[in-house]
C-alpha cells in the first residue's frame, strides 16, 4: 500500500509542474490575445477617427467652395437680372447685362461642375484607374510644374471599383503631401500586378519625414486615412522614409 501511495505521490509531483507550465502558457497566450485585442480596436478607433476628420475636411472644403464661389456667382447673378428691370427702355445696356449674366452662369456651372470631378473624378468614373492616374500625374504636372512621372506593366483592365477609388484617393493624397511638404523635385508613380496583387508605388526624392512624429495622434491624419481605406480593401500600406532622403509608399491590395 505504501508503494501505491509512493507511486500516486511521485506522479501528482510529476503532473503538478506539467500543470503550473500548462496554466502559465494559457495565461500568457490570453494576455496576448487581450493585448491584441486592445491594439486591433485602438488602431480601429484612430482609423475611425481619421476617416471623420477627413471626411469633416472634405465637406468644410465642399462648403467652402459652394458659399465662396458659387454663392458669390449666383449673388452677382441675381443682382445683374435684378439690374435688367431698371433699364427696361435702355436696349443697349439690356444687353449688355444679359451678356454678363450670361458669362456669370457659365462661370457657375463650371465651378459646379469642377467640384462634382473633385468628389468623383470623371476619368476614374468612365474609364479605369490607370487611366486616371495618368490623368491626374499629367494635369498635376502642368499645374504644379513638378515632374510627375507614371507608368505601368501594360495594364488594361479595371478592378473593383472600391479598390480602384481608394487606391486613387491614396496617389492623391501622397503625391499632394509631397508637393506640400517634401520639397521634392521629382515624384514617380507606379502600378503593377504581382501574382494575386495589386501593388501601388509612390516615392519622391524630398526631404522626407519622420514617421514616428507624424503618427502622433495630433498629426498623421492623411497617413491614417490612407491606412483607413486600405482596411476596407484589405490592403496595406508600408513606409520607406526617414529625415534627409526621399520617400516610398508601397500599397498592397489583394485582387
Amino acid at each position: 500500500m505504501s508503494e501505491v501511495k509512493i507511486v500516486i505521490l511521485g506522479t501528482i509531483a510529476m503532473l503538478l509542474p506539467v500543470s503550473a507550465i500548462i496554466f502559465f502558457v494559457i495565461l500568457y497566450y490570453r494576455r496576448q490575445r487581450i493585448q491584441r485585442a486592445a491594439h486591433e480596436e485602438a488602431l480601429h478607433e484612430a482609423m475611425l477617427e481619421a476617416s471623420v476628420v477627413s471626411q469633416e475636411v472634405v465637406r468644410r472644403q465642399i462648403g467652402g467652395d459652394l458659399h465662396d464661389e458659387i454663392g458669390a456667382l449666383l449673388s452677382a447673378t441675381r443682382m445683374s437680372l435684378s439690374q435688367m428691370n431698371k433699364f427696361a427702355d435702355n436696349e443697349s445696356k439690356r444687353k449688355v447685362l444679359l451678356v454678363r449674366t450670361e458669362e456669370l452662369l457659365n462661370e457657375a456651372l463650371f465651378n459646379v461642375r469642377r467640384i462634382s470631378k473633385d468628389l468623383m473624378p470623371s476619368t476614374l468614373d468612365e474609364f479605369w484607374l490607370i487611366e486616371a492616374l495618368k490623368d491626374f500625374s499629367q494635369k498635376m504636372t502642368l499645374h504644379t510644374n513638378l515632374p510627375i512621372q507614371f507608368c505601368h506593366d501594360n495594364l488594361n483592365k479595371r478592378y473593383d471599383p472600391k479598390i480602384e477609388l481608394s487606391l486613387y484617393r491614396s496617389t492623391q493624397e501622397l503625391v499632394n503631401n509631397a508637393i506640400k511638404h517634401a520639397e521634392a523635385k521629382e515624384i514617380k508613380i507606379s502600378l503593377k500586378e504581382d501574382k494575386n496583387l495589386l501593388i501601388l508605388q509612390v516615392s519622391d526624392d524630398g526631404k522626407g519625414f519622420d514617421l514616428v512624429a507624424i503618427n502622433q495622434p495630433s498629426r498623421g491624419i492623411g497617413i491614417k486615412n490612407i491606412e483607413s481605406r486600405m482596411s476596407l480593401i484589405k490592403g496595406r500600406i508600408k513606409f520607406d522614409v526617414e529625415i534627409g532622403r526621399g520617400s516610398t509608399f508601397i500599397i498592397n491590395v489583394p485582387i
